[in-house]
């Protein structure tokens, strides 16, 4: 019966006149956006009711409003005859933007926070899965809780979708997904559709096995579930209290952050038993030799010893690398280097197909090759090289891709990290924050060692961070090609508005 539904509404949608490819991915956007807003809030109003239930009506009911309306969009739309890829990176940047818009809303009608700004703040925080909060848990009920800690699984869930079915199949770096039915195998992303499915079938356990890990080391159910879908995520979530006094759920943050920043094709493997030469990669060799020469650093730069000091650093180094942003007290004798450190580990060291954010391991080991490759040809100008990745030749259209998203994502740091220092951070503080904004991740630390308090930043600052954050969720590319099109849109209109009121003009005389 679903199905049949289903299919009726898809008949309505591709009968009606078709749209263009822009005007269809925007509304195609906003309707999953509506979607996934709609099941955040219904999800929290049935977990308010374990709490008081102050605003389980209030969630449900805009959650079932919300739904309404992103089903009455979708079948709308009349199915273009052609889908750009342009437009379904658009479409992904529309979906997630209104999500953040939604969340937000959701904030407000609650009154978790009374200021738009606080709002979009926190909203965009936890769907880009980045460790910055304005808002305090303490005085949050169990939906708001559920709320923020949700938004941050879905957020995770959409930067895989992202990373692994959207991406590739738009032809980025297309050459390094998981396709290949050698052997018998079975690939992740054989298709855009059975990709979106096997991440889910690796997601929901995962995140289902790390709350019951949480669970088996004394934390509390609902407490647990909180920590495991801001765990998986790499969203850095808490809520209130000491979580982490315990130096068993350290254990269990530490080996599921780890498993966070590992790709997920490196899980999907070991589910179906495909682990032969797995460590053998590259990519995870860089990933868990930088694990051990950040703790040994940081053991080295810090007055810690002895397995608690070993955990800490542990702890902290994963949650950095894999940009998941939980925090423990500065070690002893935390030396200035120590945050320095940390600031780089956040942006290059993560791999691809994995929920954290930042530039990852692949794409510098590109670079790094690329620039190896024009230093030969300097001395051979008519040697023809080739860049060889996890065995295969990178195209030369993926090289190009990541030359231009490593501009990106520098000049989208640099950028930020411009801006809020002309509102007013100093210099160490506004580089940190542009790195952490656009690797999500977090907190942000002094030199001292000392986590430093988002809210104690002015609200420009803050706001000023939002585009970063959303833009590193994105992975840059679908961010710049939608305010690119988006641009290319409006001053379409506005020359065409020109032209009629000349036209009319010219009738006139």
């Amino acid at each position: 019966m679903t199905r049949g539904t289903f299919t009726g509404l898809l008949a309505s949608s591709t009968a009606r006149r078709p749209w263009a490819s822009w005007t269809a991915a925007t509304a195609w956007g906003a309707s999953a956006g509506l979607s996934a807003a709609a099941g955040l809030s219904i999800a929290a109003g049935l977990a308010d009711l374990v709490g008081s239930g102050g605003d389980a009506a209030l969630l449900v009911a805009t959650g079932v409003v919300m739904g309404l309306l992103g089903v009455a969009l979708f079948t709308r739309v009349g199915r273009p005859d052609r889908v750009r890829a342009a437009d379904v990176l658009a479409a992904t940047t529309f979906a997630l933007a209104t999500l953040v818009v939604l969340v937000a809303v959701l904030y407000l009608l609650t009154g978790a926070t009374r200021r738009v700004d606080d709002a979009l703040f926190e909203a965009a925080s936890g769907v880009t899965t980045t460790a910055f909060s304005v808002i305090d848990p303490a005085g949050l009920g169990y939906g708001l809780l559920f709320l923020r800690a949700g938004s941050q699984w879905v957020g995770g869930f959409a930067a895989l979708v992202l990373g692994i079915a959207v991406l590739p199949f738009c032809g980025f770096a297309q050459e390094f997904t998981d396709r290949s039915r050698f052997g018998g195998s079975r690939p992740l992303a054989p298709t855009q559709r059975v990709a979106i499915r096997n991440i889910a079938l690796l997601y929901v356990p995962v995140s289902l096995t790390v709350w019951i890990a949480y669970a088996l080391v004394g934390v509390g159910p609902f407490d647990g579930l909180l920590l495991a879908m801001s765990t998986v995520s790499t969203g850095g979530f808490t809520g209130a209290g000491g979580t982490f006094d315990d130096p068993a759920v350290q254990w269990v943050a530490i080996v599921a952050m780890l498993l966070a920043g590992t790709s997920l094709v490196v899980l999907w493997r070991l589910a179906v038993g495909r682990a032969r030469g797995l460590l053998g990669s590259t990519d995870l060799q860089v990933y868990l030799g930088m694990h051990v020469v950040a703790v040994v650093l940081l053991l080295a730069w810090s007055g810690a010893s002895g397995l608690a000091g070993v955990r800490r650093a542990l702890f902290t180094v994963a949650s950095s690398i894999s940009t998941t942003g939980f925090a423990l007290d500065s070690l002893d004798g935390w030396a200035t280097a120590t945050p320095v450190l940390l600031l780089p580990l956040m942006a290059p060291t993560d791999t691809s197909g994995s929920a954290s954010g930042g530039f990852q391991i692949l794409r510098h080991r590109a670079l790094l090759k690329l620039a190896l490759r024009e230093m030969v040809r300097q001395l051979h100008p008519r040697a023809v090289v080739r860049i060889r990745m996890s065995g295969r030749i990178t195209d030369e259209d993926t090289l190009r891709q990541i030359v231009v998203l490593q501009f990106l994502f520098v000049a989208v740091v640099f950028g930020t990290g411009f801006v809020v220092a002309a509102l007013g951070l100093d210099l160490a503080t506004a580089i940190s924050a542009g790195v952490h904004a656009t690797a999500t991740a977090g907190p942000v630390r002094a030199l001292d060692g000392t986590v430093i308090e988002v809210t104690s930043w002015s609200r420009p600052i803050r706001m000023a961070l939002v585009p970063a954050m959303l833009f590193g969720r994105l992975s840059i590319y679908p961010a710049v090609l939608a305010v690119a099109g988006l641009a290319t849109v409006i001053r379409n209109r506005v020359r065409l508005g020109r032209r009629l009121r000349a036209a009319r003009h010219r009738g006139v005389e």
